[in-house]
This record gives C-alpha cells, sequence and structure tokens, in this order.
C-alpha cells in the first residue's frame, strides 16, 4: 500500500495507521476540537489531530454526549451510510466524559504516536533479512553440492555471516539495543534459527550433536534411495501397489526423514518414474519395477 499525500507533513504514513492503539478506540473530544479536525487526503471519513489517525469519536456537543461511531453497510449496492447517535442523560456521566476528555487530551492526544524502531524496519523491509539469509544458505548448499556441513563452518561463510549480522540488527527494537548488542553472538543465534527452520522443513537434519554436523535432504542425497526401501519394506507383505501416504508414514517413522514433506516426496517419486525405477499404477499409488 503506497502513501498518499497527507495534510500534515508530521502524520504517520497510511501504512501504520493500526500500528497506534488511538486509531481502534473511541476518541473522546468536544465539539471546539472537532472543528481542528483534518480529513486525510484520499481517505474520506479518516481524520487526524495531533499526529493521531482515527474513525471513531466521542462527542461532546454542549447538549450531551453522543456517540459518532460511523461505518458504512456492508452491502455496498445500496451505498447508504448510518449514524448511531446516542444521547448522554445522566449528568453524573457526562461531567465524567468532561474530565476524562481534558485528561486525554492532556496526557495522551497530544503526545506523537512514534512506532518502534523494530515496526519501522519490518514494514518497510519487503522481504526481510532472515528470509535473505535463509535463502543465501540453501543457495550456497546447492551450488557447493554440499552433502553434509557443521554448523561452525557454515557461520565463517563471508556473505552467510554478513547477512546474519543484518538479520540480527534487524531485530533490535531500539536504538540503544542496536548499540550495545554482540554482532558475533548475535549472527549465531540468527544462523542457527535458520537451521532450526531448514529442519523443519524437511531439508536438513542433525547427523551428529556431538560435532553439530548436518545432512543435507535430497532425492539424489538420500531421499530418493530411502523411497525405495520405504517401498520395498512396504510391499513385501502383500505385492500390492504402494500409496504416497504409506511411503510418507514409513519416512516419518526415522529421525532422518521425521520432517519431509509430501512436496518432497511427490518430487522425488516423479524422478524415480523418469528413471524407470518405479512405475504408477494410479494417481497416488506407485509400484517398484
Amino acid at each position: 500500500m503506497s502513501d498518499k499525500p497527507e495534510n500534515d507533513s508530521s502524520s504517520l504514513p497510511v501504512r501504520f495507521w493500526g500500528l497506534n492503539p488511538l486509531f481502534w478506540t473511541h476518541i473522546k473530544l468536544f465539539v471546539k476540537e472537532v472543528q481542528s479536525l483534518k480529513e486525510y487526503t484520499g481517505y474520506k471519513g479518516k481524520l487526524t489531530e495531533q499526529g493521531h489517525s482515527m474513525v471513531n469519536v466521542d462527542l461532546d456537543d454542549g447538549s450531551g454526549t453522543i456517540s459518532c461511531c460511523k461505518w458504512h453497510s456492508q452491502d455496498l449496492n445500496t451505498g447508504q451510510e448510518s449514524y448511531d447517535l446516542d444521547p448522554e442523560k445522566d449528568p453524573n456521566a457526562e461531567v465524567l466524559f468532561w474530565l476524562e476528555a481534558v485528561n486525554l487530551g492532556n496526557t495522551v492526544y497530544k503526545e506523537p504516536f512514534t512506532p518502534s524502531l523494530k515496526d519501522f524496519q519490518t514494514e518497510n523491509s519487503s522481504v526481510s533479512k532472515e528470509t535473505e539469509l535463509k535463502k543465501a544458505i540453501l543457495t550456497h548448499i546447492k551450488e557447493n553440492k554440499i552433502v553434509t556441513f557443521q554448523f561452525q563452518t557454515l557461520c565463517f561463510e563471508p556473505d552467510i555471516q554478513q547477512l546474519a549480522r543484518e538479520a540480527a540488527k534487524q531485530k533490535c527494537t531500539s536504538e540503544e539495543e542496536a548499540k550495545i548488542w554482540n554482532d558475533s553472538h548475535e549472527a549465531k543465534k540468527v544462523i542457527r534459527h535458520i537451521i532450526k527452520d531448514l529442519e523443519k522443513d524437511g531439508l536438513v537434519y542433525l547427523k551428529d550433536s556431538r560435532r553439530d554436523l548436518y545432512q543435507v535432504i535430497s532425492h539424489e542425497h538420500n531421499l530418493g534411495s530411502a523411497i525405495l526401501k520405504a517401498m520395498s519394506k512396504i510391499a513385501e507383505p502383500s505385492g500390492f501397489s504402494i500409496s504416497k501416504w504409506a511411503i510418507i508414514d514409513v519416512l516419518h517413522s526415522s529421525n532422518k526423514f521425521q520432517h519431509v514433506t509430501m512436496k518432497q516426496v511427490e518430487e522425488s517419486l516423479d524422478k524415480l518414474l523418469q528413471n524407470s525405477d518405479v512405475y504408477k499404477q494410479s494417481e497416488n499409488e506407485y509400484c517398484l519395477v
């Protein structure tokens, strides 16, 4: 969503409106204050005051409190607008409203809303550094035809190390936190998190925890042969065709392939079909050659 020109240069960009709690609450105002409200250019019904965006207002017009909650009909064909007007008849409630309106105006509404550094970084980055890092690690594995790797070795790769530092810094929630962070330690934490994600995605598994050694899961390295072995195990008693769900159940029973996805199994089965290692009995059934 692109930002349209705004009436007040100090106003929060449109894409950040939802971060401001006041955007979701009823604002208590006097009639005099309503006169100072400005409507956002290009956003009918969206008002701004002191840099805050608002759509719901409780109004005191001097004769009673009126709830001015505006909404649009869900039936877009009618084009009708409805207003719920509810005058306050209890004088005590109205006096309380006056006190609350004055207090909120002095303590809340006049304070500009400034999202944290983390909010801006997340919204302004179309692709997070962690996503870039994950892609970089997968590319590194593929281009170098890596079968096994140690975590520490991966951390020393210059490109991966740099992206990990940037991803770690992106997680900082304040300028002060960004100044005191330990880039090397935090970068390793981010890389560790990515590797854990790759484990959950069924792309790598921890082969040796003592050495922090990981093995890559792919059709060529191990998945293809594991599928053939699983099919042999399933087919022995019956000799009938084998469903892809039965295959993945056998794979998930092992520590190595417990997170392998159906998509990976299907892609591997396609390659086995091309190599004439298996043939298709039906849409989801396979047989060994």
